[in-house]
Parts: structure tokens; sequence; C-alpha cells
């Protein structure tokens, strides 16, 4: 910026906030903005328009309500981008908006540089995932688009960069023609109460119907699937049984359960789930497709064992807080193995961490391209990668 502009500074800056007041607040009081600024701005034509449409915009009672002076620029620049939004907060009888601005060349533009666009008509936007994601630039803006709104009907985890970044590669290759398989593992169907608005489960009984897990799942991964098919990509849906909880014999004990009562009820289950997901969905035992009993207790133990060697594979550093992660269990924990001090549960969590490694693992063998929907608890995500850096994203929790 000019230096002849030097006396519009405040602390030998000119930042784009105070150049949009110096602008737009004279034309919201019917005046024109200091003549040397639009000049230096080279937005002599755009501000008789932007007089114009504040005038066209302004409401009669718009003195009358208490909120800001800008309400006529705020509802021009809605008619051109309908994803401006605001909300109104009142503090002490003061009504301020809150403004969620669309993104435009990757950046939040200042209330003058969107003005500027509205009035020329470039009302090209950047998918907010775009810019809080790099990975997923490679992708159509309006796949993208689908999917951050997908994500937020939903209620999709915010996931950290690199597993996003895995989930955006799967989906390249979608496009590229290849068949993606949308997996989700779910838990039996343990009982579970309301408490205080928070579902918890009980462990009291295993019923044979749609668990608490696998309901957000037969939610969400048709709608997930519906996304994809619309942009060309054949997606599949898979949903995975944790037949191996039914090996533990505390949890047996627990449910009054025996194997074999277990593993019925959880057939009958998956086919509930099945029949719910529609014609073309997938289902498999995990143990079952890890080669059966011996073998998922060896990948397990392996797992375990690299685990506490902190040979931990593909898993990102910093990811595996065990105390963090603990802390969120430990209600899950608790309930499901009851009167166990807190070092036998933090065992019993390196032991589910290896559970979800090995899911990993199995998962990667069973399908080319899968992407794992978990519904369960996202901070269990990072285990999922000691073996491989298998695509995961995470509904928020539902226990």
């Amino acid at each position: 910026m000019s230096q002849s502009l030097a006396h519009y500074y405040v602390r030998n800056k000119l930042t784009h906030k105070l150049i949009s007041k110096r602008v737009l607040s004279p034309i919201s009081l019917s005046q024109q903005p200091p003549a040397d600024l639009v000049q230096a701005l080279c937005i002599e034509s755009e501000v008789s328009k932007l007089s114009a449409v504040y005038a066209q915009f302004q409401h009669s009672d718009d003195g009358h309500t208490g909120l800001p002076r800008y309400m006529p620029f705020y509802r021009f620049i809605q008619s051109k981008f309908p994803g401006f939004q605001w909300q109104v907060r009142s503090t002490q009888g003061k009504k301020t908006l809150i403004l969620d601005k669309p993104y435009i060349n990757q950046s939040r533009p200042s209330l003058l540089n969107l003005l500027l666009c509205a009035i020329n008509d470039n009302t090209a936007t950047t998918p907010a995932l775009k810019v809080r994601y790099p990975a997923m630039r490679e992708l159509p803006d309006e796949l993208v688009v689908d999917l951050e709104q997908a994500f937020e009907r939903l209620s999709f985890a915010q996931s950290a960069p690199h597993f996003v970044a895995r989930f955006a590669q799967a989906l390249a290759k979608g496009l590229a023609g290849e068949t993606i398989t949308l997996v989700s593992p779910v838990c039996p169907d343990y009982g579970y109460e309301n408490k205080n608005g928070r579902l918890r489960y009980t462990f009291e009984h295993l019923g044979e119907g749609i668990g608490l897990v696998a309901g957000r799942v037969v939610k969400t991964l048709p709608d997930l699937q519906a996304v994809l098919q619309k942009h060309g990509i054949d997606a599949r849906i898979a949903v995975a049984a944790g037949d191996f909880e039914g090996f533990d014999a505390s949890t047996l004990n627990r449910l009054k359960e025996t194997r074999e009562g277990f593993a019925h009820k959880l057939r009958i289950s998956q086919q509930k789930i099945l029949d719910a997901l529609g014609p073309g969905a997938e289902s498999i035992m995990i143990a079952e497709a890890a080669g059966g009993e011996d073998c998922w207790h060896a990948l397990t133990a392996e797992a375990q064992r690299r685990l506490a060697h902190q040979d931990n594979g593909c898993i990102v550093e910093d990811d595996l807080d065990y105390a963090s992660i603990f802390s969120a269990r430990l209600p899950l924990y608790q309930a499901w193995h009851q009167q166990r001090s807190n070092e036998e549960l933090m065992q019993i969590l390196y032991a589910q961490g290896a559970e979800y490694a090995a899911i990993g693992k199995v998962f990667a063998q069973q399908w080319t391209n899968p992407i794992v929907i978990g519904a369960d608890h996202n901070r269990m995500q990072p285990f999922y990668w000691l073996y491989s850096t298998i695509p995961v994203l995470y509904l928020t929790r539902v226990y």
C-alpha cells in the first residue's frame, strides 16, 4: 500500500479490517469514503454500486432493531453467497453479529473483499474442508462440498490431517475407477441405559437386535455411500462384527452367556443389520476373517507385544497419548470390567489397542480400498495404523 496512505495506519499497520471500515462505514452513513483510499484500491466504480446496494437492501425498521448498521451489506452478500450466515448475540441489551463467511481462494475474505466479489458476481468459493485439510484440494469441489454437508449431517468427528489425507487418497482411487469399501466394525448388542441424557453400556445382557454402535452405522453408511456414488465412485458397504469378544470368559460370565449362545445371537444381530442396510451390503466376523480364534489370538498378541515395546509401526508420533486415551475410555471399562483396579484396566486398554490394530490389518487384507468408519470412540483411531495407514474416519461417539 502506498506510503501516501500512512495516515490511515493504526500501530503502523493498515489491515484488511481497517480498510473495510474506512470504506464501508461512510457508505453506511450516506457519505463518500476517502477518495485517496478508493483510488489506491482502484474501486471507484464499485463504490457507487455499493452505495446503491446499501440503499436497495436497507429495511425501513433497521434503525429500530438494534442490529448493526451493516445489515444491508450482509443481506446483499447472502443473496450472492447463500453460505454466508450470521448469529445474533445480545450482551447487556446490545446486539452483535457473529459472521460465518465463506472461503475465497483458500482464505476468509474481508467484508469489503466479499462485497466486491458479490458486486462483480465472482461467487466461486473454496470448500471449508479444502482449507482445513490441504489433502482434499485434489478432489473436485462438488464432491468436497457434499462431503462437508454429509460430515455435518452425520456428526463426524474432526480427524487429524494425516487420517483425512489417506481418506482423500482412497477417494481419488475411487474417482479413477477403483472400488471403495466403507466398512464399520460393530459391537454386539450389549445392554445399555439412558442416564442423565447420555447412553451408557451396562453389559447386563446380550440382545439379538441392532446394537448401540450398529444403529449409528446403519444410518451413516448408506448416506455416505450415496454421496460417493453421486460422484461416480463405486462404493460398497460392509459391517464387521466383533465376534472375538465372545472368546473372553469374563465377558461371557457378565452376560450369562455361553460361547455358542454369544455366537448365535451375534449372527442374528448381523443379519438384522444387513437387512437394515439393504441389498449389496456385506458382513464379516472379524476373528473368523482373520483365520479363526487361534489366528486372532496370535495376531493380537503380536500387536500387543509391538505396542508394549513402543514399536508403533505406521502410527503417527504423538498420536498415542495413553493417559488421555485411558481417561476417555475409563467409564466404559469400569462398566464392562467391574471391581478392577486402574492398573488392571490400563492393561485392558493395551489389549484393546492391539485388537484395533489387528482389525486394521484384517480389513486391509479383506478389501482392496477399505475406508473405516468408526462409531465407537475416536480415541482408538490411532491404533488402526500399527500395520498400515488404512483410511479411518470416526463419527462422534454415541456412548
